[in-house]
């Protein structure tokens, strides 16, 4: 959970392994804390999700963990997702873009 960062476990492949199509971003503290979920859940979430874009190859997140989801700040847990899921769909960077004939999308 810091900036920057996109560590995986020892018994995980490597990141950036095209190898294997799934990719999971973990995002929450060993043991949950609820009153501290809004201040994880945040921006930073967002900037955690595009680091480990990169570091698993240029590929996005198929599954996003985090805990406490509906405890978030300045986007957070649904702005990473909206982010994750538009990006998978049609390239976008927000799932709303994907509609045909809504948002700025040509599709």
């Amino acid at each position: 959970m810091k900036a920057g960062e996109c560590p995986r476990r020892a018994e995980s492949s490597p990141m950036n392994d095209k190898t294997k199509s799934l990719v999971l971003v973990n995002y929450f503290r060993t043991i949950p804390l609820k009153f501290l979920a809004c201040s994880q859940n945040n921006g930073r979430l967002l900037n955690v999700t595009k680091t480990c874009y990169r570091e698993s190859g240029n590929r996005w997140a198929n599954f996003l963990a985090v805990d406490f989801y509906k405890r978030s700040e300045g986007g957070g847990t649904f702005q990473a997702t909206d982010l994750l899921n538009g990006e998978l769909l049609c390239g976008r960077n927000d799932v709303h873009a994907c509609v045909i004939g809504g948002g700025n999308c040509t599709r």
